[in-house]
């Protein structure tokens, strides 16, 4: 079988879902947009394996002739891991790098972010007037195409339809309010994580049966060529497959959905050094690809 990624390609009338292989990008009979395509997902991927095989897909237009978007425009929902990595929770709490972490009894914690902070390759992260704490945080995020309610954590990979590289860009000074009206309200996970075009992803989405082992993906991030986080998804505190039988046991998971699964150590909080307007971050997960964003001041 031959590997290749879907990605989301800008056209006249919008992003539309594409093949990505060889450098090249070959658009869907029909030009349906990705979310169309997770909709139908089964249907879809044998179709683009039989256009493959059957060399009907057509040349295609090279890569640095098109503008990918983000891989999906318009997802459904976007489901957030929060202190998931073993290494992490060690910088973040001053540990040694051996001390041990231990799961909580209650389960993975997660936060919604809103779908409209989603942005493609390329596409600017644009630092608000105040904030002078902008940190970077690659995820591995999984992309869903199948249904599932309550499922069994035998079966929760099957509801994955691929993987891409998530970029959960936050605001940690927006993070706390000091003084809050009541404790529980002291930690504003919104205004941290959910302004706009805090959530670069892309730049394609790799599809599950070419990245068979999702607990074991190299990952970095770089700022402007410096080596920021280096890990492994290994770190992970909660693996994918406990991730999605937490959640599906509260919420149906539905094809367009997109569960990210945390972020590593090498965060700038940990370290004192945040982004700058003219910075650029690079991120890369094993096998998924670069994701390259600026850093540009708002308006």
């Amino acid at each position: 079988m031959t590997a290749f990624a879907l990605g989301s390609v800008e056209g006249p009338a919008g992003a539309y879902a594409a093949v990505i292989i060889d450098e090249r990008a070959h658009a869907l009979p029909g030009e349906p947009s990705m979310r169309a395509v997770l909709d139908a997902w089964d249907e879809w991927i044998e179709r683009v394996e039989r256009e493959l095989d059957g060399g009907t897909l057509g040349a295609g237009i090279a890569l640095a002739e098109t503008t990918l978007a983000a891989a999906l425009p318009e997802p459904r929902n976007l489901y957030m891991a929060g202190a998931n990595y073993a290494d992490h929770a060690r910088e973040m709490r001053g540990l040694p790098a051996d001390a041990p972490i231990e799961p909580s009894p209650h389960g993975p914690f997660f936060f919604l972010k809103p779908t409209t902070t989603v942005i493609g390759p390329g596409e600017p992260v644009l630092l608000a007037a105040g904030v002078k704490r902008l940190d970077w945080e690659i995820e591995l995020a999984a992309v869903i195409g199948r249904s599932a309610h309550r499922v069994e954590p035998l079966d929760a990979l099957e509801c994955v339809a691929g993987y891409m590289i998530l970029n959960d860009v936050s605001a940690r000074d927006r993070f706390k309010r000091d003084p809050a009206p009541e404790p529980p309200m002291t930690f504003d996970w919104f205004a941290q994580k959910g302004w706009a075009t805090s959530c670069p992803t892309g730049p394609w989405i790799v599809p599950s049966r070419f990245s068979s082992n999702p607990g074991a993906l190299k990952m970095t991030l770089s700022v402007n060529g410096q080596v920021e986080q280096s890990s492994s998804t290994s770190q992970m505190i909660f693996d994918l497959v406990q991730q999605i039988a937490y959640l599906s046991a509260i919420v149906a998971l539905a094809p367009g959905d997109v569960i990210s699964t945390g972020t590593p150590a090498g965060v700038g909080a940990g370290k004192g050094r945040f982004l700058q307007a003219g910075d650029e971050m690079v991120a890369e997960i094993e096998g998924l690809g670069v994701l390259r964003n600026p850093v540009e001041a708002s308006d």
